[in-house]
């Protein structure tokens, strides 16, 4: 299982990326599978980012990720309990597909409160190169 605490900055998307796709590459997850998670895992912590309360930005956001033998599930704590949702976009829009993209790659995803938040869920498929 990998875990990191990352605080609300933006840019620590590019730190779960790079640990995550180190991670997943060290135990043979196929190139293209390792691609969707890091999608799906910076779609979800981008999200948390920018939906949680102005208040809240000093809070960290726990990532976590399991191998299990068809997906990888990843998971992203945060101390807002705004639950998230799926949103109409039109073209012109430059926000609001995250869960969308999130749910076209993933097999499944969730979310659940928590008792200082809530965690949202994704389990992504995976092959083994």
């Amino acid at each position: 299982m990998g875990l990191l605490a990352v605080n609300h900055d933006p840019s620590n998307a590019a730190i779960v990326r790079r640990s995550i796709a180190a991670d997943l590459a060290s135990r043979s997850v196929a190139p293209d599978r390792i691609d969707d998670v890091v999608l799906v895992a910076s779609e979800l912590v981008s999200n948390a980012v920018m939906h949680t309360a102005g208040d809240l930005v000093n809070d960290e956001l726990d990532v976590t990720w399991d191998i299990q033998p068809d997906c990888v599930l990843v998971r992203v704590v945060d101390a807002s309990p705004e639950l998230p949702a799926p949103r109409s976009t039109n073209p012109e829009d430059i926000r609001g597909r995250g869960l969308s993209i999130v749910a076209a790659l993933a097999l499944d995803w969730g979310v659940r409160r928590t008792s200082g938040g809530k965690q949202v869920w994704a389990r992504v498929p995976i092959v083994m190169a």
